[in-house]
């Protein structure tokens, strides 16, 4: 029950910080990872090409590069997880997130130089989102453990919600890179949350 959730301070505390280390992959998804492709398009059209030939190459950019990198960093944030630990697979791809980000916006000078770093982009911001299914489930006792880790991963969709409009306006009054620049300090939120849980590898879950 909610009352057995939120009644003991330790729970309470982990669904808080929960729901925020889920805001944060939502929140930069929503923000910086769909953004790629509006990178491959500028980098498209300042090679020359038309509106329409640079919206087909960002399609290709962001569906086939950036998609195909994201699905490697999904599917190895687990074995990453069991490897190093719960907390420090996410603190490694917070840190590689927020640095991919100026490194995509700023150092391609053209189009087929964004591809190569397309992939890498795509995993190191996208990554995260796995490790939910792995840790969430793992923070609460087996009473409480579906609801505990329903309201992080539904809880952080609500927070992260403000991101959408935040991320529009911060693209309208900056350049596309240093709007993503500055979005992409997001993932520092993500630290200073998982500073506050605990990590559970080889651990026994709570009863």
């Amino acid at each position: 029950s909610l009352r057995e959730l939120f009644g003991d301070r330790r729970r309470r505390g982990r669904v808080i910080a929960g729901v925020l280390l889920a805001a944060v992959g939502l929140a930069t998804f929503w923000g910086v990872t769909v953004a790629g492709q509006d990178l491959a398009r500028s980098a498209a059209e300042r090679d020359g090409r038309t509106a329409a030939e640079a919206g087909r190459d960002a399609k290709f950019a962001y569906t086939v590069w950036q998609a195909t990198g994201g699905g490697v960093g999904l599917v190895a944030f687990g074995p990453l997880c069991h490897a190093i630990g719960r907390k420090r697979a996410f603190i490694l791809m917070h840190l590689l997130g927020l640095a991919i980000v100026p490194i995509t916006c700023f150092v391609p000078q053209s189009y087929t130089q964004l591809l190569f770093l397309l992939p890498f982009y795509g995993a190191f911001t996208l990554a995260i989102h796995a490790g939910y299914a792995v840790y969430f489930p793992e923070l609460f006792p087996a009473n409480v453990r579906a609801l505990g880790t329903s309201i992080c991963f539904n809880g952080g969709r609500i927070v992260a919600a403000v991101m959408v409009p935040l991320a529009g306006y911060v693209k309208k009054i900056q350049p596309l890179p240093q709007a993503l620049t500055l979005l992409s300090l997001t993932f520092l939120l993500g630290l200073v949350v998982i500073a506050f849980l605990p990590e559970t590898k080889d651990r026994p879950l709570p009863e």
